[in-house]
């Protein structure tokens, strides 16, 4: 048994007061004198033994009842365990993926758990937790309520090492004897490995009930291929974590209006559809399915938009038959000028400028050529046979070499070959030059067979040759190389307009203007509107956008009110894999079947019984014995 406040004992050495004054106290009775005191004596015998007797009763209950009453404001009580009086600190964290949405109507156990947390911040605001969209520390038991009330499926996801770190950060800022970290979450694979939880600086507990089996067909994603200007085919690609004989039904809307419906089977885990679509404008596009899985999955929304015509300038004194051979129409659109004979309103809508060994470069154009890059506009550089244009353009050329030279080697590895290449052939015909320039080596996207760079990035939109390709000076034009690497020149200038986004990542998105404006762009779906993080860039516009700033939809971008894009985002579907980690892989950790379960079991652990109320009915007890006495005992 132990006290609250245990100083208040001493006061059991003031019982010893009433016991001395009783032992120490002497009464004097006063002779009388009588005729016959025989009997009288005996009767005053009987009656001193009876009242001493009395007294000492009387003594005794007095004498608890004031130690009855000394032990209940002391506070006595019984702890259950030798951790019951420790100090706890708990934080729970509450997985509301979108894994855990509710199948046919049923209550899960994300939201069984969310009920029992509910009750419990109504008893006592004794904990902390968070999301994986919010967090919710050191909140009364209203504020707990409301914001479990709240609680929303999200397709933001945690792994286990980011759970560790943050938990780490919660109790560093909450000391305490014991600090708990409760888990509540279905535990699927894509959150990491088991060992990355394992910590010693504070007790892990898992509550992940039994699984529900769910059976889930998804839209995994969407790309067009076989693109021509009339039609495009859309690509639908399926995933199913269970085998089934029934036909699926997958549509395509734009809008309400129905553009085209296909059933499929699936033979493995994985199924593909394809769709003819009008090569036009289509801004509120999604694909559908009918499933009684997770819902989260069953639309992937689109949008087309016609492939804008490449505008290619090219700017020089040089033959351009092989340029043209190479941007047609109606994917290109090519105009060549000499450069005192420039359409300056051509150039700025360009976006690719080659030079084409430019005999000269007058500082104005080379300004507007700055400003192209910078809006965006990419910029080829092939030199001239000793003109000032090479140091006009760029510090990194020195001397000319007048020595033969072969192109020897293929960086594969750089973005302007991203699936150009089916196999990597090291044996071709190597294309040569008879003269160059030295230009720096990193970088490189050609080099010679000396090390020394032909063709290199110099910036982000800016690519730089060491050599003029004209026919006297070089084969490069006959050379295998000159169509992949003009045509990914002229297709990287532009990128295609993407059919959606996904919300698991950062997406940087830059919308064309026709003029410069200092205006703020919106996004807006009916229903919401925000204007996202954006740079104005000379005629375009970069959206910086993140997941947590948009949910599944079509968008519309607005630029003082008027519409002058459409994006689409979706959801990762990396939770619709539903595959779980084994429990027996989890060290150090506690598992529990249910949020009631653990705090019971803490409950338990941490409960402390009072007893001052007891020794408050002793006291009474005393105290009516004592009264009993003084009027009944004789």
């Amino acid at each position: 048994m132990k006290f609250e406040h245990p100083e208040l004992l001493y006061a059991l050495i003031l019982l010893a007061i009433p016991l001395i004054v009783h032992l120490f106290r002497l009464r004097r009775f006063q002779k009388q004198e009588f005729t016959n005191v025989k009997f009288l004596k005996k009767v005053i015998q009987e009656t001193r033994k009876s009242s001493r007797l009395k007294k000492i009763l009387i003594l005794i209950t007095r004498m608890l009842l004031f130690a009855c009453l000394i032990l209940a404001f002391a506070k006595p009580y019984l702890p259950a365990s030798e951790t019951a009086e420790e100090t706890v600190s708990t934080l729970f964290y509450l997985d509301n993926s979108f894994s855990n949405q509710n199948i046919q109507g049923k209550n899960n156990a994300f939201q069984l758990a969310v009920n029992q947390l509910y009750k419990r911040a109504g008893n006592s605001a004794d904990f902390s937790f968070f999301t994986n969209q919010d967090d919710y520390y050191d909140l009364g038991s209203a504020e707990l309520q409301e914001a479990l009330q709240d609680v929303s499926l999200t397709s933001r996801t945690y792994n286990l090492k980011d759970l560790q770190l943050k938990a780490s950060e919660f109790f560093q800022s909450h000391p305490a004897d014991q600090q708990h970290f409760v888990l509540i979450s279905d535990l699927q694979k894509n959150m990491g490995d088991p060992e990355e939880l394992e910590t010693t600086a504070f007790k892990t507990n898992l509550i992940k009930p039994e699984n529900t089996v769910i059976q889930n067909i998804s839209i995994d994603s969407a790309f067009i291929e076989n693109t021509n200007p009339q039609q495009v085919n859309l690509k639908v690609l399926l995933h199913s974590n269970f085998m089934t004989q029934e036909p699926v039904s997958v549509a395509v809307f734009d809008g309400e209006q129905l553009l085209g419906r296909n059933a499929i089977i699936f033979k493995d885990s994985l199924a593909e559809v394809s769709f003819r679509l009008t090569n036009e404008l289509l801004e509120h596009g999604f694909v559908s399915i009918e499933d009684d899985g997770l819902t989260y999955d069953n639309q992937l929304f689109f949008d087309l938009k016609p492939n804008r015509q490449i505008q290619v300038v090219a700017l020089g004194n040089a033959e351009d038959t092989f340029l043209r051979k190479i941007y047609t129409e109606p994917e290109f659109s090519f105009q060549s000028f000499q450069p005192d004979q420039i359409d300056f309103n051509a150039l700025t809508s360009a976006n690719l400028v080659i030079l084409n060994e430019a005999d000269l470069i007058s500082q104005s154009l080379w300004a507007n050529l700055r400003k192209l890059s910078e809006e965006g506009a990419s910029l080829v550089f092939i030199p001239s046979e000793g003109t000032n244009s090479v140091s006009l353009f760029s510090g990194n050329y020195s001397e000319e070499e007048n020595t033969e030279k072969l192109i020897s080697k293929i960086n594969f590895d750089h973005p302007l070959f991203e699936g150009v290449f089916e196999n990597r052939t090291q044996n071709f015909e190597y294309p040569k030059t008879l003269k160059n320039f030295k230009i720096p080596g990193n970088n490189a996207i050609l080099e010679y067979e000396n090390g020394n760079s032909f063709l290199r990035q110099s910036a982000n939109h800016m690519y730089e040759f060491a050599a003029p390709l004209n026919l006297k000076n070089s084969n490069f034009q006959n050379s295998p190389l000159i169509v992949p690497i003009f045509y990914q020149f002229g297709l990287q200038s532009l990128k295609p307009a993407e059919l959606y986004y996904n919300l698991n990542q950062k997406n940087n998105i830059s919308i064309p203007l026709q003029n410069q404006t200092d205006a703020a762009a919106h996004l807006d779906n009916g229903d919401f509107n925000m204007i996202p993080l954006q740079q104005n860039v000379g005629k375009r516009i970069d959206l910086q956008l993140t997941q947590n700033d948009l949910q599944a939809g079509n968008y519309s971008v607005t630029l003082q009110d008027q519409k002058i894009s459409t994006l689409s985002f979706n959801y990762s579907r990396k939770e619709s894999d539903l595959q779980y980690l084994d429990i027996a892989q989890f060290k150090n950790v506690t598992l529990f079947d249910s949020v009631q379960t653990y705090l019971e079991t803490t409950n338990d652990a941490r409960e402390i019984t009072s007893l001052w109320k007891w020794f408050v009915i002793f006291a009474l007890i005393f105290l009516a014995l004592e009264m009993l006495l003084i009027k009944f005992f004789k």
